[in-house]
């Protein structure tokens, strides 16, 4: 759940060497949900499209799934967004969640 006061958080999805093949980064101050990727240091071109499906203090579920050419997000059981993998989507091994957010569970599969 969003915290009431929260300005932004951030979901990470990485690789073994650091790269984030995606990071997921609803901005409540700016309206909008960046995604974009950290490959040897260096962001890429951040993706911004489509509205803003979180509210503060409103609980959601959120749906990760890596499938062959890129990650598709679910918010709430409804298509978001899709976001094309620039990095190789094998060999993921790590889940970073950061910002102004609180987790009431976790499912991997």
């Amino acid at each position: 759940m969003p915290e009431k006061k929260g300005k932004r958080f951030h979901i990470n999805i990485l690789k073994k060497n650091g790269d984030i093949a995606l990071h997921f980064n609803p901005r409540f101050d700016e309206k909008a949900v960046v995604r974009n990727s950290l490959i040897s240091n260096e962001w890429g071109n951040e993706e911004r499209e489509g509205k803003m499906p979180f509210e503060k203090a409103v609980g959601f579920d959120l749906e990760i799934k890596n499938e062959e050419y890129a990650f598709q997000i679910m918010v709430n059981g409804e298509r978001f967004t899709s976001f094309a993998h620039r990095l190789e989507p094998h060999e993921l091994n790590g889940l970073q969640i950061g910002g102004d957010v609180e987790i009431t569970g976790i499912q991997m599969h």
